[in-house]
């Protein structure tokens, strides 16, 4: 009880000086958003940056007369997969829906391999993340001739709209606007949605099974430890595909397996990049380290002349560590908090996704622990000098 007592009141300790604790809680905040946008670099294996770092990508080259149809991908996907070095492939489809309507499928878990409908692309709302969602490109309109089966949206789409599909057996399908994607690449004469590669299984079979199924892209990532700057594995499997002369080109230029346009792969600036990033994430998150010391460092030394005074009424050393902790770790919690919603604003007012890779789990994870979580040992650090110091030392130091 005692404990919880010496805590409350070292909260209410950090509000006594309104313009100091204004202070530190707006650097704190700006530590938090530096430390954030830094920490992103982290989290690439959820980014744009992914095929840019360990993978490729692979565009079908469809026109209105030709086109690479799923099966003949399928094909091609099983070949590069037993290819040395390959860890992952993705194939993006499509298909028409009435003369107005193109519908793509989506793996939620590799949707940044899609390159040109990727999250980051999202303009308002969120990206699929669960069965029945749908993405629109931004602007769509459903026009009147829908083929076979009916729909209960207004002439606009809007998110939070529900889009119903009947077919002539009364087969019901909805599905849930919740994002709108800047898409001005597939189809831009149709209506674009984007779903989960489930509900694309379930909406061709049910509403459009006459109709062919055509592949958008293939993306490829290769073997290796993103997160291991001291590692060449990646970039000697992206060297085994960056030739002409290389299996993969070979294939793709074939033709058993459609048209497509050759692999645009330069392994050598994939390394020079992955050394970039990891200078840069060392040297944000070295400094964000060194700051959040700093700052606890200060907080300490304004309140200095306190400190003289709880040691002069019989504190114990470790009851003014509390209070001096109880304040540090009220600024920094509130300035995290500043900084994280002081983001979510700019990506509003910039009309970007909340669901942009700056704002994930893992980036959260590592700026709290650096801006808060890491208060605790450097407000000890800090202390340490203060607390063992005589009280007249403190007050003539004032």
């Amino acid at each position: 009880m005692a404990m919880w007592r010496l805590i409350k009141n070292s909260v209410r300790f950090a509000f006594r000086a309104k313009k100091r604790w204004i202070t530190f809680v707006v650097i704190f905040a700006f530590l938090s958003a530096f430390i954030t946008f830094f920490a992103g670099t982290f989290n690439q294996y959820a980014t744009d940056d992914l095929l840019e770092q360990k993978g490729f990508y692979i565009k079908a080259q469809n026109t209105e007369s030709v086109k690479v149809n799923a099966s003949q991908a399928e094909y091609l996907v099983d070949l590069i997969e037993v290819l040395p070095g390959i860890e992952s492939v993705a194939m993006f489809r499509f298909f028409d829906l009435g003369d107005y309507i193109r519908v793509f499928g989506v793996d939620p878990g590799s949707s940044w391999m899609f390159k040109s409908a990727k999250p980051s692309l999202i303009r308002n709302g969120q990206y699929i993340s669960e069965r029945n969602d749908v993405v629109i490109s931004t602007g769509s309109t459903i026009k009147a001739d829908l083929g076979t089966f009916s729909s209960n949206v207004s002439a606009t789409l809007h998110i939070g709209e529900q889009i119903k599909f009947v077919n002539a057996a009364e087969t019901t399908f909805e599905l849930n606007v919740v994002g709108e994607i800047n898409d001005t690449v597939n189809a831009p004469d149709k209506l674009r949605m984007f779903i989960s590669d489930e509900d694309f299984d379930y909406l061709h079979d049910n509403f459009a099974d006459t109709t062919p199924v055509y592949c958008e892209s293939i993306s490829v990532l290769v073997i290796g430890n993103l997160y291991n700057p001291f590692s060449d594995e990646i970039f000697e499997n992206m060297i085994l595909y960056d030739e002409p002369s290389e299996p993969l080109f070979t294939l793709v230029n074939e033709g058993s397996y459609g048209s497509w346009v050759s692999p645009d792969i330069v392994a050598e600036s994939v390394k020079k990049q992955r050394a970039t990033d990891f200078l840069i994430f060392i040297f944000g998150i070295t400094g964000g380290i060194l700051l959040t010391i700093l700052y606890n460092f200060l907080i300490v030394w304004f309140r200095r002349r306190e400190v003289a005074v709880l040691r002069a009424m019989g504190y114990e050393k470790r009851e003014i560590r509390i209070n001096l902790l109880g304040e540090s770790l009220t600024i920094s919690f509130v300035g995290y908090l500043i900084g994280i919603l002081a983001i979510i604003i700019y990506f509003w007012i910039q009309q970007m996704a909340f669901s942009n890779y700056l704002l994930t789990w893992p980036t959260l994870l590592i700026s709290f622990v650096i801006v808060v979580v890491l208060t605790i040992p450097g407000l000890l650090l800090s202390s340490l000098s203060f607390v063992r110091v005589s009280p007249v030392i403190l007050f003539k130091a004032r």
